[in-house]
């Protein structure tokens, strides 16, 4: 019998069938690794909504903490600190303006004490608020310890279902001090020539629109912006310019020069009266921000306790001198005439090589230190009225290890009350005032002013505030210049002169192009010297900020 073999392909019919499945369970393995996969996601991206709903509601309470804060109707003060009981008054009207403003309509129960591991105080929070639909809210709570006054804490809480996200941030009670965000910042006009950099913004509140509220020559510079009250309307409907600005490479104008500082496509012309390297022009600022530019904002009469009295010279150690004098010679009338209204002649007390502390110099003396050194406070006299009791006080190679104080005269008279600082002027402020260097309302304050020699350098760390400030010759300025007087009665006005010369329109320069090299600096995070009356302030430490 013949057997037949079957096909060879029949023999592996079944591994076919075998492949299929497995590839089926691969499929199915792969669909439900997906599909879990896919519910994995879904999770991930609600949980990730949750997260970010609930940041946003957090960072929604922030807003409303700013909204708060903006609306508080605080004291002012004119000490160089915040009390206790001032920082309570703070924390009071804060918890009465959260309750009465009553977030989205919710009752906010009253502060209440509490207590944790950083110690115990006070706090007042808010109800749940609603935030974009039911399933999203956040709260808000301020909280301060005993320890620490003057620091609000804020908190925000913000929940979407059961996901929370909180914002924190620290609130400082402060006395504001807007005023020192500038370099220079003055009532009237303001000079700038010379080799003269200021490393800061710089603020003119000249309102007399006809006339500039800036002359900055081209060898100067202002590594800031350039601030003014007037409007750009007012401007450009006068016979200057403030600056000239070009879009195109090349200047349009052959009298155009280029600005400098590789500042871009930009030139000044004959008539622009900014020709320093400047960082932009802001036109129509509001001085109402800049507390410490009105004689209303000063009081000086909490330095003039305890103080002794410097005693009067004796007649032969008396000087004669005019102010202002001619070049190089304070023995000599600067117009060769003895005439009253130009040229005040003055019978100084002299004082040489001595070392004052905490003293008062009284009115009418007209002093002049040589090589003297002074600590803590020295105080001088005037009358506030302005009225025959004067102090024009000249300054000659000095040492300050404190601060100078004046009495407020309510008007400017430049000749009559005087600071006057020739030689080489020290501020070395070793004692607990270190806000400010000169304090001087409605005086006028003169560096180098007559001094045709270039070499000699003055050296200051704190605010200097005069009612016109001069600074010229050579100077190292580590603060903030305040020229506060209101100069617009005068038709060109007193001139805030840095470096400035002759050209600048009636200042007490000596000699054309005599003029050093000045530095001013400004210390945004110093605090305004006393006697200066601002509004206490609830402003943010941004540092302190943190999510969680």
């Amino acid at each position: 019998m013949i057997t037949k073999n079957k096909p060879k392909e029949t023999r592996y019919c079944g591994a076919v069938l075998i492949m299929v499945m497995i590839l089926l369970a691969v499929c199915s393995t792969f669909a439900v690794s997906m599909a879990a996969m896919s519910r994995s996601n879904i999770t991930i991206a609600s949980n990730q909504n949750k997260i970010d709903s609930a940041l946003s509601a957090a960072q929604s309470g922030l807003e409303c903490c700013r909204f708060v804060l903006s609306t508080l109707n605080l004291p002012a003060t004119n000490k160089n600190y915040i009390s206790r009981n001032e920082a309570d008054q703070v924390w009071k009207t804060l918890c009465r303006k959260l309750q009465n403003t009553a977030l989205d309509g919710k009752f906010v129960p009253s502060a209440a004490r509490f207590s944790d591991a950083a110690g115990s105080g006070d706090q007042i929070s808010t109800r749940p608020l609603n935030y974009a639909d039911d399933n999203t809210s956040f709260s808000i709570r301020f909280y301060r310890y005993d320890n620490d006054p003057n620091i609000i804490k804020f908190e925000s809480r913000g929940t979407c279902q059961e996901t929370i996200r909180n914002v924190n941030m620290d609130l400082q009670i402060a006395k504001s001090h807007k005023v020192l965000n500038y370099a220079v910042a003055s009532r009237g006009r303001v000079w700038l020539t010379g080799d003269a950099r200021i490393n800061g913004d710089v603020f003119s509140a000249w309102t007399r629109a006809e006339v500039s509220p800036y002359f900055m020559t081209s060898d100067s510079a202002v590594f800031g912006t350039v601030n003014t009250v007037l409007t750009l309307d007012q401007v450009e409907h006068q016979s200057y310019r403030l600056e000239t600005l070009n879009s195109g490479a090349v200047p349009v104008d052959k009298e155009l020069q280029p600005l400098g500082f590789n500042y871009g496509d930009r030139f000044y012309g004959p008539g622009d009266k900014v020709r320093a390297y400047h960082e932009g022009i802001n036109y129509a600022r509001n001085i109402s921000e800049i507390p410490g530019l009105s004689i209303a904002d000063y009081d000086t009469d909490m330095y003039n306790s305890g103080l002794r009295n410097i005693e009067e010279c004796p007649s032969p150690r008396r000087e004669i001198e005019y102010f202002p004098h001619a070049p190089g010679n304070y023995n000599s009338p600067r117009d060769g005439t003895c005439a009253n209204t130009w040229n005040r002649k003055l019978y100084r007390h002299v004082y040489e090589n001595r070392i004052f502390k905490n003293v008062r110099l009284p009115g009418n003396r007209n002093a002049l230190f040589r090589n003297c050194t002074f600590k803590g406070i020295l105080y001088i006299d005037c009358n506030k009225n302005a009225i025959d009791y004067y102090n024009n006080v000249r300054f000659e190679n000095c040492t300050f290890n404190g601060i100078v104080v004046t009495d407020v005269p309510q008007k400017l008279k430049w000749q009559c009350n005087c600071l006057y600082f020739t030689g080489q002027a020290k501020f070395q402020n070793t004692s607990g005032l270190r806000a400010a260097a000169i304090l001087a309302p409605n005086f006028n304050i003169n560096f180098g002013n007559t001094n045709p020699d270039t070499g000699e350098y003055n050296i200051m760390t704190g605010v200097i505030i005069g009612g016109v400030v001069d600074i010229r010759g050579s100077a190292e300025i580590h603060g903030s210049i305040i020229s506060m007087c209101d100069t617009s009665q005068w038709p060109s006005g007193y001139v805030t002169n840095i470096g400035a010369t002759l050209e600048d329109g009636g200042s007490e320069t000596a000699e054309l192009g005599r003029f050093g090299v000045i530095n001013i600096t400004p210390d945004r995070n110093q605090s305004l010297p006393g006697g200066i009356r601002t509004p206490i302030i609830v402003t943010n430490l941004q540092e302190t900020y943190s999510e969680g």
